[in-house]
This record gives structure tokens, sequence and C-alpha cells, in this order.
């Protein structure tokens, strides 16, 4: 036996409704006029960014209060140092929870706030590792790490580069293990 086709959209309307709480939509936005003005503000500094028309907002999950986006600027794929933005609209507005800059990514946990790993490149031979956690009340840097590169490859902290440096000595690859000393710990070797 069929059924009938205003059975099944009864049935998906009914699951909708169910699915979301009173006043809310099943695919939760965050428009452009909804943006926090420190997000607007912050793109007029920025070359790349020329109009609040061209944020992208990405939902991320359900908060007690709201619900959490991603929001960025296209232009900001090209751009080293562009920011993005983790905004909480709840039912009083939109506020930004953090602004990141460099590479980042979400680490679910136990919350409905994700921990916020970054990574920043500060120069051709360093780059900064930084986590996020929510406190309750707010995004704080609960680790910064600093590690050196050398040729384009991390080694870690200075610590971490020496013993990748004796580790390459033990192997029979003075080369590396001399740039590592020579980048990581200023020793000059002749």
């Amino acid at each position: 036996m069929k059924t009938p086709t205003s059975l099944v959209a009864l049935t998906v309307a009914i699951a909708a409704f169910a699915w979301t709480a009173a006043g809310e939509t099943s695919d939760p936005v965050l428009t452009a006029r909804e943006l926090p003005l420190d997000i607007v503000g912050d793109c007029a500094q920025q070359v790349s960014c020329h109009s609040e028309k061209e944020f992208l907002s990405r939902w991320i999950g359900r908060t007690d209060r709201g619900d959490l986006f991603l929001v960025s600027s296209p232009a900001c794929a090209e751009v080293i140092g562009c920011r993005a933005w983790l905004v909480e609209k709840t039912a009083h507005g939109a506020a930004t929870l953090l602004a990141v800059a460099g590479e980042f990514r979400f680490q679910r946990g136990g919350g409905a706030y994700p921990t916020i790993l970054q990574r920043t490149e500060i120069s051709a031979t360093h780059s900064a590792y930084s986590s996020f956690e929510w406190t309750g009340a707010k995004y704080t840097r609960t680790e910064n790490r600093m590690v050196y590169r050398v040729d384009g490859v991390e080694c870690g902290t200075q610590s971490e580069c020496g013993n990748a440096a004796r580790e390459a000595l033990r192997q029979e690859r003075v080369e590396r293990a001399v740039k590592i000393w020579e980048s990581v710990q200023g020793v000059s070797w002749i």
C-alpha cells in the first residue's frame, strides 16, 4: 500500500516542527545586517574586504543561548592574516565570541562551544599555536606555543628542535643537524 503524498508531507512538516523550538527555523541563518559592529568595523580596515555583503556565515551548532556561526570574508582565502569570527546569535542579537587569524580548526568536546586550535605564521622560521576554550562566559587562551621551522619543516619548540638535531646527528644527517642548531640555537659551525 502506497502512502499518499499529502501524508508524507504532513509527516515531514510535523518532524521539522518537533525538531525546532518555537520561533526558530530548521536552518539557522546569520544575515549581513545582523553582524556585530566590531566585525563590520574590522572589515572596513582590511584591504580585501569591501562591504558587509561579502561576508560568509556558516552555522556551527546550537548553544543554550542561541546558535554559533563562523563568519569570514570570501576574499580572505587568499590573504594572510585575514580574520574570521566566531559569532553567537541569541534572541538579543549577535555577539562576537572570538576573532581568529591564520589557520584554525574546531575541536568538539562535551559542550556546545568547541575548543579552537589556531596556527599563525609569525615569520619564515616561526609559527605560533594557540588553543582557546570556552570558560562559561568567554573564550580564554589556554595554550600558546611558539615552534621553529627549518627549511620549511617544523621541528617544534627550542627543546624539541634540539632533540631533532641530535636525532639527525644519530642518523648521520649532519647537514640537517647543523641547520637546526644554526637556525634555532644560533650556533655557527665551520
